[in-house]
């Protein structure tokens, strides 16, 4: 082997030790997610059971092991204080909490519950969600632990801190059920079955997804994970979930899977539209200040040209959600190409024209503008 192929070999070597690394260091990852998960649930199990439950219990509910389960318990026992154990006969334990008794015993002054509490408004996105009753719960009792004095100044300044968002969630009667169902199989990666009312459906469909991550995006709350009735990656809402279950049948969830990396190449959670391809837009006036402030999901290149137009790229679907996005710049905004993104925008413009009785029509002296460059 001569010296050539040698470093090609150890360069190979090195990729591949590099790779196994980083498959270790995500499973990992998903590892400490799923036992979070599975130890949250746990714990409302317990504080939920008066009887409290024996570790073969916990075990068959959670199916899990007994030595799982034991380490979960010594996990929550070091966390919180609540941990009660009562001896049955031999010798076999049952294990409850007391939901009253339960603290992190950090030791907080009065300073740090109070932002806390001033902070409570940044919760907002996740009323009615994942762990929205628990933060409103939490607000509570940290309102009830400042002296009045401090109440007083907290209610003061905290319509200061403000969240602004385009738009809040509406999330539909099922909404608790929906977002434990979707957690119970996110946390032991297990199918779900989700009834869903998408975009462009009049009617609900039903999708058997492999969950991945929960999304917050532009004020809302998604589920990302496999569809298998469409055969990839793509995003649900929570607000249009009409009702959802975790099954029993249990996947392998991808390892080398980066959530960071596919939301950041995501346009919009409007996935399966199109393909992705490269769109070109030219951007005038304040429209074109902005976009050289914000870097725009998908962006691949910014290029000013003079003070009042920026030419910028992106990586996108061309569908109906970019057409309603671009739209949303008015006349600050132009899709160059490819002519399937430009024709996606005309389109949807002539419905909107249509919606107020109109026909779309040049502007005085474009058509002669136009003439005059072909």
């Amino acid at each position: 082997m001569n010296d050539k192929e040698s470093r090609k070999t150890a360069n190979g070597d090195a990729e591949a030790k590099k790779k196994k690394s980083k498959n270790n260091e995500n499973a990992k990852i998903d590892d400490a997610q799923s036992s979070f998960i599975r130890q949250w649930k746990l714990l409302q199990a317990l504080a939920a059971e008066r009887r409290g439950a024996t570790l073969q219990e916990l075990a068959e509910r959670f199916e899990v092991s007994e030595k799982t389960i034991r380490r979960d318990l010594t996990t929550l026992g070091e966390i919180f204080n609540g941990l009660k154990t009562v001896e049955e006969e031999h010798g076999r334990k049952r294990y409850y909490f007391r939901g009253n008794e339960i603290s992190f015993g950090l030791g907080l002054n009065y300073d740090e519950l109070l932002a806390l509490y001033v902070g409570q408004n940044l919760t907002t996105p996740l009323c009615g969600a994942i762990f929205g009753d628990e933060l409103q719960s939490a607000l509570e009792k940290i309102k009830k632990a400042l002296p009045i004095d401090r109440v007083e100044y907290a209610e003061r300044v905290a319509p200061l801190v403000v969240r602004l968002e385009a738009s809040r969630p509406i999330y539909p009667e099922a909404a608790s059920s929906v977002v434990g169902a979707a957690l119970t199989a996110l946390g032991e990666s297990r199918k779900l079955r989700v009834r869903y009312r998408s975009l462009k459906s009049k009617k609900p469909k039903t999708y058997t997804a492999l969950p991945y991550n929960f999304v917050y995006f532009r004020g809302l709350l998604y589920l990302v994970g496999y569809s298998c009735k469409d055969k990839e990656v793509r995003f649900w809402k929570f607000s249009r979930m009409l009702d959802a279950e975790a099954l029993r049948e249990k996947f392998a969830r991808p390892v080398n899977f980066d959530a960071d990396a596919y939301l950041a190449s995501a346009f919009s959670p409007y996935v399966g539209e199109t393909e992705t391809t490269r769109v070109k837009m030219r951007f005038f006036g304040s429209s074109a200040r902005i976009v050289r402030e914000e870097r725009l999901n998908g962006c691949v290149a910014t290029t000013p040209e003079g003070d009042e137009t920026t030419l910028v790229e992106l990586e996108t679907e061309y569908g109906t959600a970019f057409a309603r996005w671009a739209l949303g710049y008015g006349a600050g905004a132009e899709t160059l190409e490819p002519p399937q993104a430009r024709e996606a925008v005309l389109e949807e413009l002539e419905k909107v024209a249509r919606r107020y009785g109109a026909t779309l029509r040049p502007l005085a002296g474009e058509t002669a503008k136009r003439q005059r460059k072909t």
